[in-house]
């Protein structure tokens, strides 16, 4: 989720309904004759935050600093991307822009080639192919339809169930197990999420891919360990299946590493990568395949049997290799390690709260809280938005917290602090649990 630097939006659920936009509002006054901006925003809320809860009209952004249109400011641990406003990456898209920010596709792009190279690079072992798109859902229907090529004839993508693959159809239907289209290329199989072990043994020759994380919110990193990684792998490998290694979450950077696939000890057939690559100013998402995967299905073939209107643009080529850049020049990684250093001792000091929180862990800083029930985990949301730290909606019992990996020290410290505080607070009024 980014937050353009020049206009108003609300926090990142505070997503725009275009059923809620009638013909007589399309034609009204312009914003600026708006007295009330904050009143606007919530009229195109698809889900109102709850009573009392401020909702920050955002004006910019730099880092993990976001200006609401009141004078507040708010620290960002929502957005889980690079970050806006880093200097280098900002001069390399200005400069870009104002050479040429799209291009038609039959132009030679030296952006393009640039980023494809860096990736190549950035990337371990054989992943060597990128399809670059407008973001890290496209990336993934991209990667289950090289499945689909690869197997005309198999019917089924694994996942676990619960965790997050994105809002388009396909990643929908892994989170919820169930197809979201009845008529769908590939259909979902999963696992529950408290036994992801259990994926290893559903593999076999009905599937087309097995989608799956390093780590994710609920799932620390150490939870499967490397020896299943391998068998897991090994698998694939023996039935065909395509491996997608989905890092739109946990990469670059974000688990202390340059990607999470190098605490596994494999190398998937696919690599997911999603808008942290764009900086929070362009939209950006890639997949990034082995040689022997691609040439499969496109080897030979005209490349357009599989394309993206404005992926692969120019201007967003520049931001994928100014963000690699980064991500080495700034030891974005180190980072990163040290939030979870910072944040473990944070666990460490809350014995006192009784069951409020049942888990809270951090890979790198990828920072989620289990509390003691959904209406426990709400309260904690509404806790640190009382204390301007914006975070994602709870799923269930789970709160997640991902500040840019470009947050200064200073804020991701008050981040920290503001949590033990919200926590704190929580166990003291201890909320009803959520009724159904």
């Amino acid at each position: 989720m980014t937050f353009p630097d020049t206009a108003d939006h609300a926090t990142p659920s505070a997503t725009a309904n275009p059923a809620d936009i009638s013909p007589a509002h399309s034609r009204s006054a312009p914003a600026t004759a708006v007295a009330d901006p904050v009143a606007l925003v919530r009229r195109h809320l698809i889900q109102e935050p709850p009573t009392g809860l401020p909702v920050p009209v955002i004006e910019r952004q730099h880092g993990a600093r976001i200006e609401a249109r009141d004078g507040t400011v708010w620290l960002d641990a929502a957005g889980g991307g690079f970050g806006s406003g880093h200097p280098a990456v900002r001069a390399a898209l200005t400069e870009q822009a104002r050479r040429t920010a799209l291009s038609s596709r039959i132009l030679i792009s030296r952006p393009l080639a640039g980023a494809v190279t860096d990736l190549a690079a950035f990337c371990p072992g054989p992943l060597s192919v990128s399809y670059l798109c407008n973001s890290g859902n496209e990336a993934l229907d991209s990667s289950l339809k090289l499945a689909k090529g690869t197997h005309p004839g198999r019917p089924t993508v694994l996942g676990i169930r619960g965790e997050s693959y994105g809002t388009l159809s396909h990643g929908q239907s892994l989170r919820s197990g169930r197809p979201v289209l009845p008529s769908a290329p590939l259909r979902p199989e999963t696992v529950p999420a408290d036994a992801p072990e259990s994926l290893l043994e559903r593999v076999d020759d009905s599937v087309a891919a097995v989608v799956i994380a390093p780590a994710a919110p609920g799932r620390p990193l150490e939870r499967l360990p490397r020896s299943w990684w391998v068998e897991l792998r090994e698998r694939c490998h023996r039935t065909g299946a395509l491996l997608v290694l989905d890092e739109r979450l946990t990469g670059p950077a974000r688990l202390g590493s340059d990607l999470g696939t190098g605490a596994l000890g494999i190398f998937p057939d696919v690599l997911l990568l999603g808008e942290t690559l764009g900086a929070d100013a362009v939209p950006v998402g890639a997949a990034v395949m082995t040689a022997a995967a691609y040439q499969r299905v496109y080897g030979g073939r005209n490349p357009s049997l599989h394309g993206s209107t404005f992926g692969a643009n120019p201007l967003s080529a520049a931001a994928v290799s100014a963000v690699l850049g980064a991500v080495n020049s700034d030891q974005l990684a180190v980072r990163q390690r040290e939030f979870a250093v910072d944040a473990a001792r944070l666990r460490d000091g809350l014995a006192d709260l009784g069951d409020t929180v049942r888990e809270l862990h951090a890979d790198g800083s990828l920072l989620w809280v289990r509390a003691r029930d959904a209406a426990t985990a709400a309260a904690l949301a509404g806790a640190l938005a009382r204390r301007e730290v914006l975070t994602r909606p709870p799923s269930g019992d789970l709160l997640t917290l991902l500040p840019p990996l470009t947050a200064e020290r200073t804020d991701t410290d008050q981040i920290l602090a503001r949590l033990a505080d919200a926590l704190k607070d929580v166990a003291a009024h201890r909320p009803e649990e959520a009724t159904a």
